[in-house]
């Protein structure tokens, strides 16, 4: 997930990177393609994967910052674990930087960073609910919960 304007131009350089590679591995007067046909067949598919990834998370971050900003933005999860990728996503169509979130927090900008690179894996809840709030997000609930029992340990 592209977290900033940053990493998006990283991005960027990277799928032209890609690209370049791509084109040089089709080329009609390709070694490899030639010599080892199955060795060729996987740099193709390795740099295509890539290439995929990048612009998957390229388009995401693009349809984020150029949202119609009289629309709410919505999204929908089907469980808690899937909070820390929105709340990064509701900051990014917010147009809030991540400096920006960390001043409103009150927080040192590196561990917004720190939080964001890791999908929030050690922010409280508490701090959750805080960057929630911040960030205008409300949660409204579903109709229907569902508990799952713990597996039984012998």
């Amino acid at each position: 997930m592209i977290l900033n304007d940053l990493e998006y131009q990283v991005t960027k350089e990277r799928i032209e990177g890609f690209e370049r590679a791509l084109a040089l591995l089709n080329s009609p007067d390709n070694d490899l393609k030639k010599t080892n046909p199955i060795m060729w067949q996987l740099n193709v598919d390795g740099v295509q994967s890539l290439l995929d990834d990048f612009t998957s998370q390229m388009q995401e971050y693009e349809a984020l910052i150029n949202r119609d900003e009289s629309e709410p933005i919505v999204f929908e999860i089907d469980s808690l674990s899937q909070l820390p990728r929105v709340l990064i996503q509701a900051r990014i169509a917010a147009k809030i930087s991540q400096k920006e979130l960390a001043e409103r927090l009150g927080i040192e900008e590196s561990l917004l960073q720190r939080y964001e690179d890791r999908e929030y894996e050690s922010a409280t809840l508490i701090q959750l609910l805080e960057i929630s709030e911040v960030l205008g997000i409300s949660i409204q609930p579903k109709t229907t919960i569902r508990v799952v029992a713990p597996l039984k340990t012998a």
